[in-house]
């Protein structure tokens, strides 16, 4: 890194900075960076240079040159064992105060945060303080919860969880649909009276009426409703050891996505197939971060008065938590681009 005057920041090594979240939302600009402007020329400078200057015919093509340019040189970036040392260090300060830990790691690419403003278009959730990536405990909560609610109904092929009680829908050719109003339904009664009045048309007509209160008792302590303070606490989950991957989305009928559907329709817009989708059109290549595969993760969590007795059974709460967050992290994942096997985690060796 130098510093040629008080207005003047150039970055030739990434590694010589402390913060990756600071490198990538605040100095992104400054980093050194070598393209081809043409056949015959290259230039090195800093990023904002490039953003700065008019390369004629090439403007764009310089831009994305530099995206790229730029991605692979701080892809490289590797946490230094300060900042290892600072994270496991707030971790154990989470354990002090009775959070649980879960350590999992990354089986595939994970990309959390991708609709943050960004250089690159394409963020990712990177604690302001510590610089590492982190998944916010609002989608770890949300995780658990989906992973609940989709047991209950057997929407997913989980294992065990044999603690979660079964129901079944009168219509199952839409679980989603009815899921969403059961959801609202939970959150929003102020008692159980309140909310069999709200679902009970959408269960079949025999079910039990003390799996209804199991399932909903179990709910309301293990998330909470808008009445009532659930027993659990879902803390960000940490990177401890990570890496970064470059990864690429490739669309490639983009003038057909940005139009307008009168537009398809008009031939005078249309001309030459501008708004149809076709081989004809150029692919638009989209680079983006993620962290890599391998990465350990720290989940933290946190049950007050573990033991719940419904009903002379008794369940631990604790117990409980980490089957659904194992289970809805290994099956389902969590973050962006899911579909595409981004997210999910496996076992850590991690000890």
């Amino acid at each position: 890194m130098q510093k040629t005057n008080k207005s003047t920041l150039r970055i030739w090594d990434t590694s010589q900075v402390e913060n990756f979240s600071l490198l990538f939302n605040k100095l992104i600009s400054k980093i050194i960076v070598e393209v081809n402007i043409d056949k015959n020329r290259k230039e090195k400078a800093p990023v904002w240079q490039f953003y700065t200057k008019n390369f004629g015919k090439n403007t764009d093509k310089v831009k994305n040159q530099v995206k790229s340019a730029l991605l692979k040189k701080i892809q490289s970036y590797s946490p230094k064992n300060e900042e290892k040392r600072l994270i496991k260090q707030l971790v154990e300060t989470y354990k002090e105060n009775q959070f649980e830990e879960l350590k999992l790691k990354t089986g595939y690419h994970l990309a959390v945060g991708l609709g943050f403003p960004s250089f690159f278009e394409n963020g990712l959730t990177l604690h302001h303080i510590y610089g590492t990536p982190y998944i916010p405990g609002s989608s770890v909560k949300g995780l658990a919860r989906f992973t609940f609610l989709t047991k209950v109904f057997n929407i997913f092929p989980f294992e065990g969880l044999k603690e979660v009680p079964s129901l079944r829908l009168k219509n199952e050719d839409e679980p989603f649909k009815e899921l969403v109003k059961i959801d609202k339904t939970l959150v929003e009664s102020k008692d159980f009276e309140e909310f069999y009045k709200g679902v009970k048309d959408l269960f079949v007509e025999d079910t039990p009426t003390e799996e209804l209160k199991k399932f909903y008792y179990l709910f309301k302590e293990l998330f909470g409703t808008q009445h009532y303070r659930g027993r659990v606490i879902f803390a960000d989950a940490f990177a401890t050891e990570w890496k970064f991957k470059v990864d690429i989305m490739n669309p490639h009928y983009q003038k057909y996505y940005q139009s307008k559907p009168e537009d398809r329709g008009d031939s005078r817009n249309n001309e030459g197939g501008l708004y149809l989708i076709g081989d004809w059109h150029n692919p638009t290549p989209i680079f983006f971060l993620t962290v890599d595969k391998d990465a350990s993760f720290s989940f933290l969590y946190k049950v007050e008065k573990p033991k719940l007795n419904l009903k002379g059974e008794e369940i631990d709460l604790k117990e409980l938590v980490e089957k659904l967050l194992r289970e809805g992290l290994s099956l389902l994942g969590i973050g962006g681009k899911r579909g595409k096997g981004y997210g999910w985690f496996e076992e850590s060796k991690e000890t």
